[in-house]
């Protein structure tokens, strides 16, 4: 191992000398002062072979600041040769956009191994970190080089992601064994792999996906409307302030209820800090000074300055005979009316609503504990104008908070760079900051108030001056694939006819008569009854998915005995999922795995053994009972082992359809990437939520290129029924959906 600091050093040349001429497999990984890809330093980057490593210093941390060793120039001659070779990477997208911002030479068509996606298409499971994976590989001795960095970096006064902060050698020495860490893990997966799941990671989707697409959008990033969402923060502030207040008048006549006994209990014996002391100063009217946070300070000093009196004494001293009762209480109920009720605190609302008020929850937690979600809130805005108008509240600071906020902090220079992960979901599916941007709502789905703001979310993403946006979304891509990998011939009717899915699902399941699945048929059930239609979306799915009666029977309120019915008539309708549904089932009993049609592997390696053990009882409650009811220990533990078992087998059935439509989408999008490289068309695929595509293409060449994405979409994974995803022509993210 070598650490390298400028380029007389003999490494250096021996290092030029190896790339030159000798392998072709690197491992490779950059050391930062931070996270900011765009205007961070690398201060160094180390290579290996397997074998031989090298550390590039380019900045050491010494006397309190960064010095240089390796100039850029002389750092961009190494990187150079080594984007001809095949590199090995831990985070590649890190490294390489890291490396392009920052020394100007493009890694990206030299990247042949990401290490962490293969590990995830061989062992989907976390953990994902290098780390945490080599020490699940090879043991503990694989973060030795980790605590002496932290020990370093303390030791010269640095946090503990101050990785800068460490002394040169033992940052070098790191750096290198992460490398040789990188290219033992990379090839101890791939070589895991056979001839298909090769052609899946390096051919097919997993490595094209990451390559053409991931790290360009990455790269890219998104327009932003700066005005507009400058505007929608100072009027979402205002309104919730409004209200805020609106609440807290509605709801102060039950606050002494509430908060009297309870401050009496958290506050006594009182104390000369937090939120008791604070009431004090202000009830007293100490002239005490204030912090930058308003909050009146109890130092010793401040304290000193204050005139005599029982007030000071208990400041002082924490003497609670001081102060009497009566004022203890005085100073409680003051806390109170000054809208001590935290909106926020669940443990207010859990106070508010079920020991004042009475309510009896709707759920718990696993501990036991009541709970109010979102469910309940909706339950009890229909009884209380102050829950209705909270349920707003919470709605619109979720807003604020995780979009509006977040992407003027986030912004750089107008641009929303977001993240794009492949290996956050089992199925294969998109992980991304952007991934739940909210649906647009219509009125009466949501109050108008919340509406406005909800609306705008997607407004916000714009394809900027001479740009577009082309919008495709697949059409119920996920009932398309449990159609197609089910083989039922009635399902694919339902596409292949043009009926209203769940309209139809609905009429087979529940034997009605007189209706129809037409849309533009007067007695089309979704204007004659919509809420049967709404039901059939509890269960079109999710009975494929492998929901029992128990969990039907809880979604619609309705007995268990009815679920059971509903589930009966739906398999009866459909034989061939029934028999697909249990094919699978029977591959987790005796595999412990399921593949999808695309090629990702769902590993479930404890299903064989459990079922082999208690096959005669583990799915069967009653059965279960009658042999453990005895013993109360025993029985929890087959409990367990029976949800686990129930969990693998819906696993199974889910991945297959959730894989193959994620592979579906995956596929499009490199398909794209490609045919706009081919053209040399300035755009490119900015972004993927769920089964939509966005992509950004310049205005004169929209129309032309709306049809070839909706084509591309349609016809680049051929099911036994047709696709559709149709494409539309957009100046932002909402005007395209």
């Amino acid at each position: 191992m070598s650490v390298i600091t400028d380029a007389n050093h003999k490494e250096y040349h021996r290092a030029i000398g190896m790339l030159i001429g000798q392998g072709s497999d690197w491992a490779y990984d950059v050391e930062t002062n931070g996270l900011d890809v765009r205007n961070g330093v690398i201060i160094g980057f180390g290579i290996s072979n397997g074998l031989k490593g090298f550390y590039f210093c380019h900045k050491y941390w010494k006397d309190g600041k960064l010095h240089e060793a390796l100039t850029k120039e002389e750092c961009h001659t190494i990187l150079t040769l080594l984007s001809h070779k095949k590199l090995i990477m831990w985070n590649g997208s890190f490294d390489c956009r890291f490396t392009y911002h920052y020394f100007g030479v493009n890694l990206i068509p030299s990247l042949y191994i990401e290490g962490m996606l293969a590990k995830h298409t061989i062992d989907e499971l976390r953990p994902f970190g290098l780390k945490d994976v080599g020490v699940k590989i090879y043991g503990d001795q694989e973060r030795r080089e980790q605590l002496d960095l932290y020990d370093s970096i303390k030791a010269n006064g640095g946090a503990k992601k101050e990785y800068y902060k460490a002394d040169l050698d033992i940052m070098g020495n790191y750096c290198i064994k992460d490398c040789h860490l990188t290219f033992r893990l990379a090839f101890y997966y791939v070589t895991k792999m056979n001839k298909q799941l090769e052609n899946f990671f390096f051919k097919d989707e997993v490595m094209p996906l990451y390559k053409e697409v991931t790290i360009p959008m990455e790269m890219e990033g998104i327009p932003l409307d700066i005005k507009n969402l400058k505007r929608q923060q100072v009027d979402i502030v205002a309104d919730i302030a409004k209200l805020e207040e609106q609440i807290q008048k509605l709801i102060s006549p039950l606050l002494s209820k509430v908060f009297e006994p309870w401050y009496l209990w958290k506050n006594f014996p009182p104390r000369r800090t937090g939120p008791f002391a604070q009431a004090l100063c202000l009830y007293a009217d100490l002239s005490l000074p204030q912090t930058g946070s308003g909050a009146f300070s109890l130092s010793k000093k401040a304290l000193e300055s204050l005139p005599d009196s029982i007030y000071k004494g208990f400041l002082q001293d924490n003497d609670t005979p001081y102060l009497s009762n009566d004022i203890v209480r005085e100073i409680q109920l003051t806390m109170v009316e000054g809208n001590m009720f935290n909106l926020s605190s669940k443990h207010h609302l859990k106070k508010l609503f079920f020991e004042t008020l009475g309510e009896e929850p709707m759920s718990k937690t696993d501990k036991g504990n009541p709970q109010v979600d979102d469910k309940f809130l909706d339950t009890m805005a229909d009884k209380y104008e102050w829950a209705n108008l909270l349920r707003d509240y919470n709605k619109l600071n979720k807003i604020k908070g995780t979009y509006i906020d977040r992407f003027l902090d986030e912004q750089q220079d107008g641009i929303f760079y977001p993240s794009f992960f492949q290996h956050r979901t089992i199925s294969g599916r998109y992980g991304s900051d952007i991934q739940q941007l909210p649906r647009p709502k219509e009125k009466g789905q949501v109050s108008d108030l919340v509406m406005k703001y909800n609306n705008e979310i997607r407004k916000f993403f714009i394809a900027g001056e001479n740009y577009v946006f082309i919008d495709s979304d697949y059409e119920s891509l996920e009932p398309h694939v449990f159609a197609h990998v089910s083989g039922d011939k009635g399902l694919k009717s339902i596409f292949r006819s043009g009926c209203d899915f769940y309209s139809t699902i609905a009429i087979a399941t529940e034997k009605l008569d007189g209706v129809s699945a037409f849309k533009k048929d007067n007695n089309y059930l979704g204007r004659t009854d919509k809420l049967t239609r709404q039901r059939a979306k509890a269960y079109a799915l999710g009975i494929p998915y492998g929901l029992e009666s128990y969990g039907l029977g809880k979604q619609l309120d309705i007995p268990q005995s009815d679920a059971k019915i509903l589930i009966s008539n739906y398999l009866e309708a459909y034989p061939m999922l029934h028999k697909w549904m249990k094919e699978t089932d029977d591959m987790v009993k005796t595999l412990g795995r399921v593949r999808s049609e695309a090629g990702r592997i769902r590993h479930m390696p404890k299903a064989p053994s459990i079922w082999r053990g208690h096959h005669d009882y583990i799915l069967d409650s009653l059965k279960l009972w009658k042999e453990y009811s005895s013993d109360p220990k025993k029985y929890n533990q087959m409990k367990h082992l029976a949800k686990e078992m129930r969990n693998f087998l819906n696993n199974g059935k889910n991945f297959q359809i959730q894989s193959l439509a994620a592979s579906i989408t995956n596929r499009a999008c490199i398909a794209i990437a490609r045919e706009l490289k081919r053209q040399k068309v300035d755009g490119h695929v900015c972004a993927q939520i769920h089964d939509q595509i966005i992509v950004k293409v310049p205005k004169d060449v929209a129309e032309r290129w709306r049809k070839s994405i909706q084509f591309m979409m349609e016809n680049v994974y051929k099911l036994s029924l047709p696709l559709k995803a149709p494409a539309e022509i957009a100046h932002d993210f909402y005007e395209g959906h």
